[in-house]
């Protein structure tokens, strides 16, 4: 007997993509949504495909609402998914041969392939992308990142299902931007609380080496422009964030 799977999501305001995402999930044994707050039809869009649907407008980051999501599950095994990805057709037959043999002592990784600006990106440390998101919620669940959340898993057997997982990440510039500086203040959020400091030449170095890593060492320059301007973005994302941290760190004074 195969093992049943739940796919869980978590959403805010995304009717412009999670129907795509999903329509490439149907197979599932269970859907369930976590939205944070939808203002537009995200909440009826999803009406249409599963009826676990939980709200929580108490946003404390990205790691809380996913464990929150994982919680919800009515199965043991939990694959996780953003409202902006689509399992491609490979993935889904990948993932479909691999339930009767799965291993509650395993976390599975996936291939995240990032659609940007009008293009799929194959490098700039972008791709491969192999992250956790399928797991036994027995064993495994999210840590508490407010960004950049993780299945704590570290000493667990991971192995790679074949396929691509499509990240449609926003194709307005604008709107990217304005997610990476959200990103870089609780990134230093975390870091202030954590009673982490930064000094005005590590924010330097630590800007410059991001450019370098992402358009040469990852291969950047094979994306074209769009590797320079990935380059770009993740090192001011890098400047702003250090620099969010220091300020952080000054006493308030008065003029």
């Amino acid at each position: 007997m195969k093992n049943k799977i739940s796919v869980v999501i978590i959403c805010k305001n995304e009717e412009r993509i999670i129907r795509s995402c999903l329509d490439s999930v149907t197979w599932a044994d269970e859907i369930v949504i976590v939205d944070s707050g939808s203002t537009d039809k995200t909440i009826e869009i999803v009406s249409e495909y599963t009826d676990k649907i939980f709200v929580n407008s108490d946003w404390k980051g990205f790691g809380f609402q996913k464990k929150l999501a994982v919680s919800k599950a009515s199965n043991d095994w939990v694959l996780s998914l953003d409202s902006d990805e689509v399992v491609s057709d490979e993935l889904r037959d990948a993932l479909m041969d691999q339930l009767d043999s799965l291993n509650d002592q395993t976390v599975y990784r996936i291939n995240r392939l990032t659609h940007f600006c009008g293009k799929f990106i194959y490098h700039s440390g972008w791709y491969p992308s192999r992250i956790v998101r399928l797991f036994n919620k027995k064993k495994y669940d999210f840590n508490d990142k407010l960004v950049h959340e993780t299945v704590s898993c570290k000493a667990a057997e991971k192995i790679d299902i074949k396929g691509n997982l499509y990240h449609y990440t926003f194709d307005s510039l604008e709107e990217y931007i304005d997610k990476r500086n959200r990103y870089a203040k609780a990134w230093a959020k975390g870091k202030f609380e954590q009673g982490k400091k930064v000094n005005g030449l590590s924010i330097i170095t630590h800007s410059l080496f991001a450019f370098i890593r992402h358009y040469i060492i990852q291969l950047g320059f094979l994306d074209g422009y769009h590797g320079y301007l990935i380059a770009t973005i993740q090192m001011q994302y890098t400047f702003n964030k250090y620099n969010f941290l220091k300020y952080k760190n000054l006493p308030d004074k008065p003029l």
